[in-house]
């Protein structure tokens, strides 16, 4: 692990989401993206978001302090059981947040749930968490 291990994080978080049968039971692991979709993504899916790196410089260590967050959006989608894309988005943020807060050194700090401002009838959930990213040098 460098400096700045901001990959370490989003590859420790992708993994731990794709693995937990709480979070792929609301949304396909296939629909678990890193920071980059596929244009025009099928909902409901998550997206990792953006990450920043404090680093911490002791002796033998590499690594640092990442904060980032995950995302997850839905609509009303009848053939998938959403029709509170509100509720639904909620319910998916609570098993996201768990799934993340189980990750060891690795803690959700806040959630947020809010409406799209691009599309009229899409929920968007955000997890914002922090962690603790060390490697022996």
């Amino acid at each position: 692990m460098g400096i700045s291990p901001t990959v370490h994080a989003r590859q420790t978080i992708l993994a731990a989401l794709k693995a937990d049968a709480a979070v792929t039971a609301r949304i396909p692991a296939a629909r678990l993206y890193p920071a980059k979709t596929p244009n025009a993504p099928v909902k409901p899916f998550g997206r990792y978001g953006t990450a920043t790196s404090e680093p911490d410089r002791y002796s033998c260590w590499r690594g640092g302090d990442v904060s980032g967050a995950y995302h997850v959006f839905a609509g009303v989608d009848a053939a998938a059981g959403i029709y509170d894309p509100e509720q639904w988005v909620g319910d998916t943020v609570d098993a996201v947040a768990e799934a993340i807060d189980g990750i060891e050194d690795c803690y959700v700090v806040r959630t947020q749930v809010l409406p799209d401002p691009e599309e009229a009838d899409v929920w968007h959930g955000v997890i914002f968490w922090e962690m603790k990213a060390l490697a022996e040098a």
